[in-house]
């Protein structure tokens, strides 16, 4: 009979620690909810003149950058008494809910978010967006997210007017695009205007508030987010590389430096594509170079390039040796500081890979 008893004791154990699961995102970002409940009950009857209860609850909270939270309850009750009766019922419940794997939280919600310009509050101030959702939407398809920041002195209604970089034409209804609105602001040699500025980090935080609000609203694959940008806008794509690493999938800035920093603690990989005029005084070519070589030490690749293949300009090379799935192109054009002619569809080619 004790044997038995010790038989029970350890197999409960066991599926006590059987029931816990982990999880890892970076740079990152899946959302998966699953409920599994398994309920055992078994009922043996011998003949024994003793009581004994244990109950053995554990709970095990886990919480993580992807918000992922694993609870196990798992309660052993054996009773021996003199009727000769010995019921052993085991309840295992094990709940995983994941919003940082592949799907969002908005995932099947019953009131998405309808698009247009959404306001938000960062830091005191109203920080204000405009999202595109495709007139198709739906609400169980998880859609990749594209971020598209303004040059200095625009503003995001001018890359709504410009289609998003172009991208939403080749999306065909497959995207979820975002446009926000930077901050005036200026720096030394009479440089000012609405940009990303970033000052003590409320850019950055601003991007934290839309993806809370995007992702409780609409249905996003958080592992396919991405950011571009021209100019000022090509700056804060460099800068959410390097500070959101393991949230966006691959950035792609135009003719943009570093100005806005670059942490490195605790940054991985990211997927890059860089293009930059090769006579550019604005935003010189050089520093455009320098913000590229960051991502090429980042992504481990060597300093040998080839070319980056047909589906992009023939100028167009990429770094070799890159971590896999995490490649670097340069793209250096003919030209000074000016939006690329004909930016869509090499953005697209890259995006689309992922």
């Amino acid at each position: 009979m004790h044997r038995f008893i010790l038989f029970l004791l350890v197999s409960g154990l066991a599926i006590a620690c059987g029931g816990v699961e982990s999880d890892k995102n970076d740079d990152s970002t899946s959302s998966d909810g699953d409920s599994d409940t398994d309920t055992d009950t078994d009922t043996d009857t011998d003949t024994d003149s003793d009581t004994d209860t244990d109950t053995d609850t554990d709970t095990d909270t886990d919480t993580d950058a992807d918000t992922d939270t694993d609870t196990d309850t798992d309660t052993d009750t054996d009773t021996d008494t003199d009727s000769d009766t010995d019921t052993d019922t085991d309840t295992d419940t094990d709940t995983d809910s994941d919003t940082g794997g592949s799907s969002s939280a908005g995932c099947g919600s019953g009131s998405p978010l309808e698009g247009g310009l959404l306001t938000i509050d960062v830091d005191g101030k109203d920080r204000v967006y405009t999202v595109d959702v495709p007139a198709g939407y739906d609400t169980n398809q998880p859609y990749p997210l594209y971020f598209t920041w303004h040059w200095l002195g625009g503003s995001m209604n001018d890359v709504v007017n410009a289609g998003y970089y172009g991208l939403k034409a080749k999306s065909n209804g497959t995207a979820i695009f975002v446009s926000p609105d930077g901050l005036d602001g200026g720096a030394g040699g009479g440089v000012s205007g609405k940009g990303w500025w970033n000052t003590d980090g409320e850019d950055i935080r601003f991007l934290e508030e839309m993806l809370d609000q995007i992702f409780e609203n609409l249905c996003i694959d958080t592992s396919r987010i991405f950011s571009t940008g021209f100019s000022f806008g090509g700056m804060m794509s460099n800068t959410v590389g390097c500070q959101k690493s393991d949230v966006f999938r691959a950035i792609a800035p135009m003719s943009g430096s570093m100005m806005g920093g670059c942490r490195t603690a605790g940054a991985v990989p990211v997927a890059y594509f860089g293009a930059h005029g090769d006579v550019d005084d604005f935003v010189s070519t050089q520093s455009g170079r320098d913000a590229r070589d960051v991502f090429v030490e980042r992504n481990h690749c060597t300093t040998q390039t080839t070319s980056a293949g047909s589906q992009y300009p023939d100028y167009c090379v990429e770094f070799e040796g890159c971590d896999e799935g995490y490649p670097v192109f340069w793209c250096e054009f003919s030209g000074g500081h000016g939006l690329w002619n004909g930016a869509a569809d090499p953005l697209w080619n890259f995006f689309s890979s992922f």
